[in-house]
Order: structure tokens, then sequence, then C-alpha cells
């Protein structure tokens, strides 16, 4: 309830409201990306579990949308991460995977996501399950804003009937690792914390990188 109602209240004073992409996918993460802009809100992107729990630790996101299958620690392993650390704990997690396997699903669901989307999926259906989490009013508030900054942004131009070149693809950047050594100092400065949970993120971390994600996992 206080997430919701700071969310509101970034909205009404035009401060950023920050959702996190974690994909290993990199067009996964653009289109994400697009879709969430879109809607008005701020996408931040992770490409592993590590980043993921760093950003969520930095930006403390409104929303996490979170892959299954990933390098280093997958969906499954993010996602306990997630729920044991007090400052993440109450962020809603939206799984979101290409897989029709239902018992995955409803593990991540055990694990403590909030819902799921299976690819592919539309811009509707993302915004429809973000007025499901955050609530309509906030959502269709920050949509409406974006709409009047792009149609203010827009310029106005004369008709023209020459067809313009293709803009050249973008280039892609690799995101930072994250080792866990940074995701500890990260949370160690995370107010309020304790031993017991740095405890818990050593212990999880150490179970992580002793036991990968098995091909075929989530």
């Amino acid at each position: 309830m206080l997430q919701q109602e700071q969310q509101h209240s970034s909205a009404e004073q035009s401060t950023p409201v920050p959702i996190l992409i974690v994909d290993d996918d990199v067009w996964m993460q653009r289109i994400l990306s697009r879709i969430v802009e879109s809607i008005g809100f701020e996408p931040i992107v992770a490409s592993d579990g590590y980043e993921a729990i760093a950003l969520a630790l930095e930006h403390s996101p409104a929303v996490i949308f979170l892959d299954i299958i990933m390098p280093e620690l997958n969906g499954h392993q993010t996602l306990k991460l997630l729920k044991r650390l007090a400052p993440t704990r109450s962020i809603p997690v939206l799984v979101i995977t290409a897989m029709s396997d239902t018992e995955n699903l409803g593990l991540a669901i055990k694990e403590g996501a909030a819902g799921f989307i299976r690819k592919p999926f539309t811009r509707a259906l993302i915004m429809e399950r973000l007025q499901e989490l955050l609530g309509e009013e906030l959502v269709q508030k920050l949509a409406t804003a974006r709409l009047r900054q792009r149609l203010s942004e827009s310029p106005v131009t004369e008709p023209t009937s020459v067809t313009p070149s293709p803009s050249p693809p973008a280039q892609t950047q690799t995101p930072p690792v994250v080792s866990p050594e940074e995701l500890l100092r990260r949370y160690q400065g995370q107010q309020p914390r304790s031993a017991e949970d740095l405890e818990i993120v050593r212990q999880l971390l150490s179970r992580s990188r002793k036991n990968p994600p098995e091909e075929g996992q989530g």
C-alpha cells in the first residue's frame, strides 16, 4: 500500500516511475522497454539475476518483469532471492516466458510471483497487467502524460513524397557484469538492513554459484 502511494506521488510530481526488465535476450529487452516507456514508465534493464537484484536494490522499481531461463541466476533463483530480501520483498514480479510448462509457472507463483505473461504478448496485455498491479488510475495518468509529451515533441512538417532512408541499427551495448561482491556491497548500503539478511544473501549467492541453472529449467 505504501509503495503504491509513493508511486502515485511520483506520478503527480512527474518523477519517473521505474520498471525493471530482466531478460538476457537483447531484442526482448528492447521490445519490453519500448512498451513500458510508451505507457509512461522508466525502463531499467538487467541481463542476469545478479544485475537484477543489484538494480532492484538501487532503484526500487514499481514492477519487475522477470524471464525464467537466464545465465548465472535463473528466474526461479532470482525470484527467491528478491522475496528473501526486505527492500525488494514487496515489489511485484511478473514472470515472462515462452514456456507452456504449467508446473514451472506454478512454481514461480508459489515462490512469490504476482503473475505471468506468455510470449508473444501485446502492449495492451502489458498495460492490463500493470493496471492490475498498480491501479488503473496511476497507469492511465502516466500513459496520458507520456502521450501529451510525445505530441508536444513531434515537429509539424509539410507533407512530402520523398521516402526517408532507413535509420542505421542502434549499437548494442554490453551491460556491465555485477559480481556477487558488488551485490553485497550495494545491499549493505540499503536501509533497513540486518546481519540476518546479509547472511541470507551470502548463503543464497553461494548456493547459486554451486548450482547453476539446468537446461530447460523454468
